[in-house]
């Protein structure tokens, strides 16, 4: 895709741009990050997702739930007594999507990408957000770590958000928002060191492409910085909207994109 030329650089740099921010805002939004890359890239020909790009975004938005963990939720955490005696669980709970990610690869990769199952994955995300309008368990907080770990397996098709699936499941089964959230940004954390050392392996074995590395800074950056927006403005829609507005975000897309998929 890269060109020599002044305006192919300035169009590439602005993909990269582009995309590195629309990955970092929908990350921890539960909206899919991956539905939407696939979208855009689908619809406005930004064709440059591949496994450097995936870890440069990822990396990125590790270093951002990071930083938002240090600066506002540190002492919190290690004063809960769920979340510290179920720490080793929450770490291992990329297990479930990992394997599956694995085994389905090339299906995920090809004919889980067609605009029909993205359109379907938008509506179950929209109903597991939802669901808990309707009925709401109460399960200890072992189990709940269980079941958002079964169900986050879900989100490797696009269009199915992670933190919909884990927030989703966690509200539905008796945990309150603002601890679904964070053990969502907790969840996401084990996932992306891993899923991001996968990625790493597969591109030596592949080989770096040098000539990305000014784009992947862009792409870094743009991504960093929406991350760390998408974190915040997951904290302060959900004090007023509660998940609301992303059920009602994903069914409206998802049943969108069936339609286009038939024209």
């Amino acid at each position: 895709m890269h060109s020599n030329s002044d305006e192919g650089f300035f169009l590439d740099l602005i993909s990269y741009l582009f995309l590195g921010s629309v990955q970092g805002l929908t990350e921890f939004l539960p909206i899919s990050s991956s539905g939407h890359i696939e979208l855009f890239s689908k619809y406005f020909n930004f064709n440059i997702s591949n496994l450097t790009f995936d870890i440069t975004v990822h990396l990125a938005s590790l270093f951002a739930v990071l930083l938002f963990f240090k600066l506002n939720y540190s002492n919190s955490i290690q004063n809960n007594n769920e979340i510290l005696s179920n720490r080793n669980l929450i770490f291992f709970s990329f297990i479930p999507i990992g394997v599956f990610g694995i085994l389905f690869r090339d299906f995920l990769n090809n004919d889980a990408r067609e605009l029909l199952i993205i359109g379907i994955s938008f509506i179950f995300s929209g109903i597991i957000i939802s669901l808990h309008f309707f009925k709401k368990y109460k399960v200890s907080f072992f189990y709940i770590v269980i079941f958002a770990s079964i169900f986050q397996t879900f989100a490797a098709f696009p269009g199915i958000s992670r933190s919909g699936m884990v927030i989703g499941v966690s509200v539905l089964l008796g945990l309150e928002l603002r601890k679904s959230i964070i053990l969502s940004f907790l969840m996401s954390i084990p996932l992306i060191i891993i899923s991001s050392s996968y990625e790493l392996i597969m591109s030596i074995l592949n080989g770096f492409s040098q000539i990305e590395l000014q784009y992947l800074l862009v792409a870094f950056i743009s991504s960093f910085f929406m991350s760390y927006l998408g974190i915040k403005l997951m904290v302060f829609v959900s004090k007023f909207f509660q998940l609301r507005i992303f059920g009602f975000y994903n069914l409206i897309l998802g049943i969108s994109i069936l339609i286009l998929s038939f024209i």
